[in-house]
């Protein structure tokens, strides 16, 4: 579900006559901040591209225009902070972006936050698909006591509900509007086992079989993903059989064949977006060698017929190479031309947040160890760039930090590529810039009672 509350001040009648998709925002207590628009790429890894970036003047306006030739759902960030939103084609938007609220962050997925809408044309896409959403919540939370208590109440409800849907949206125009209301409730109403209600068989037929790939259209890909999570399992014997082989030697083409021996898997296109959706699934689970499962994305990648399948592979080989320990270290520009590493030494990284109290709990344990160790070992700090309101316990941090330490914006490549998760959070580099440990052991006990001390009094020993 689109998470947005929607405010409206004025409803424009009629096509906006402009040319090109504007965005008109401001950014609440923002002043010189910038403000990131992203296309997400795809709905199977969720990967997104910079499509724009504009910086916020004191008022914390800023603007976006772009060209786009249909209906997609976009990304607005800033700092830690995201939205999403739906742009078609020769629009205008005015948006608030609200003040932020950093306490609960989960750094650095990003928190949701809420997107306000102002002078909203009624026959665009956010609005409609904001309306029929809080519908269908409203209708769902009331049928849903009825599943059990009252079976026959909930078929009927349900059955009448789908009727008054049909009737209000019969007129409208929009592709894009009536395939998303399809999907959604294929995944919220029919993925419900109740009396009456499609069998496999069924939703295969009218949600899959004969219906084009809505690569673009995230209740679509949701769907997909929901229908075929676990797909292994539900396989004929021989389909079964041939994917766990092409898995296990890393054959696209194998992959493809085997899946579409079993009626589930209609033709090539779709066969290759299961393949990957498999892949995907099972690479965290690590029961089949990740190396095979690259080596198919790989060949995805540069071998597929169909584009938007060459982009999902791609972009999950982006996410397959993410830096783990052991990896070398990738170029790091600190600025000012400084790098990340010390060749020929160990170089012990510390990544904190100056509004993260558990920051200060760390640093004096941190001092105590490079007193004791920094003659050996290399010490360098880096944290989140902060606001001005914020120096008092930024400052009660940097009192003790007598060691190279580094001031880095969000958007910075560091917090990405070094999978900075939480803070504080540290990272042990080799004297060959190789990633010795990521994370690495903190200065204070974990739950089992280590820190990073052992490791330091090792490496001094022995050099």
């Amino acid at each position: 579900m689109l998470r947005i509350k929607i405010v409206i001040l004025l409803l424009l009648i009629g096509p906006s006559g402009f040319s090109k998709t504007e965005i008109f925002g401001t950014a609440q207590m923002s002043n010189s901040e910038w403000v990131f628009l992203y296309e997400i790429d795809d709905f199977i890894t969720r990967s997104e591209t910079l499509i724009q970036k504009f910086k916020t003047n004191r008022e914390g306006r800023f603007y976006f225009e772009i060209d786009n030739d249909c209906t997609k759902r976009y990304v607005i960030r800033r700092n830690n902070t995201f939205t999403e939103l739906y742009l078609q084609p020769n629009s205008t938007y005015k948006i608030i972006l609200p003040t932020e609220s950093v306490e609960v962050i989960p750094y650095f997925s990003g928190k949701e936050v809420e997107l306000l809408f102002i002078e909203l044309d009624t026959s665009d896409i956010n609005f409609k698909i904001l309306g029929f959403e809080a519908w269908l919540d409203d209708e769902m939370a009331d049928l849903y006591l009825l599943k059990d208590a009252d079976p026959t109440k909930f078929i009927d409800g349900v059955l009448k509900f789908k009727i008054d849907v049909l009737n209000a949206y019969k007129t409208d125009t929009s592709k894009y509007f009536i395939s998303h209301i399809k999907y959604v409730l294929g995944k919220t109403i029919d993925n419900i086992n109740y009396f009456g209600g499609p069998n496999e068989a069924e939703k295969f037929s009218f949600y899959i079989k004969d219906q084009e790939i809505q690569y673009d259209l995230p209740a679509y890909m949701d769907y997909f993903k929901d229908y075929y999570s676990g797909i292994l399992q539900k396989l004929n014997p021989t389909a079964k059989k041939m994917v766990s082989f092409a898995l296990s030697n890393g054959s696209a083409s194998q992959l493809a064949k085997g899946l579409m021996t079993d009626s589930l898997i209609p033709n090539l296109k779709i066969a290759e977006l299961v393949g990957m959706h498999i892949i995907a699934e099972e690479y965290n689970n690590k029961s089949i060698a990740q190396n095979q499962l690259i080596k198919i994305a790989q060949f995805l990648e540069d071998n597929s017929s169909f584009t938007p399948n060459k982009i999902i592979a791609r972009n999950l080989n982006k996410q397959f190479f993410k830096l783990v320990s052991g990896d070398a270290l990738p170029p790091l520009n600190l600025g000012e031309n400084k790098y990340l590493g010390l060749k020929g030494s160990y170089q012990y990284v510390h990544f904190f947040d100056p509004e993260n109290p558990q920051s200060l709990s760390e640093i004096k344990a941190l001092k105590a160890l490079h007193e004791k160790y920094g003659n050996q070992i290399g010490f360098v700090s880096i944290y989140l760039e902060s606001k001005p309101k914020d120096s008092t316990f930024r400052n009660r941090v940097l009192k003790y930090v007598d060691w190279p330490v580094y001031e880095l914006p969000y958007y910075h490549p560091i917090w990405k590529k070094l999978n900075v998760g939480t803070f504080p959070y540290y990272i042990l580099i080799d004297p060959y810039l190789i990633i010795e440990s990521m994370p690495a052991l903190g200065p204070v006990p974990n739950g089992l009672y280590e820190t990073i001390a052992k490791r330091f009094f090792s490496i001094v020993r022995n050099n």
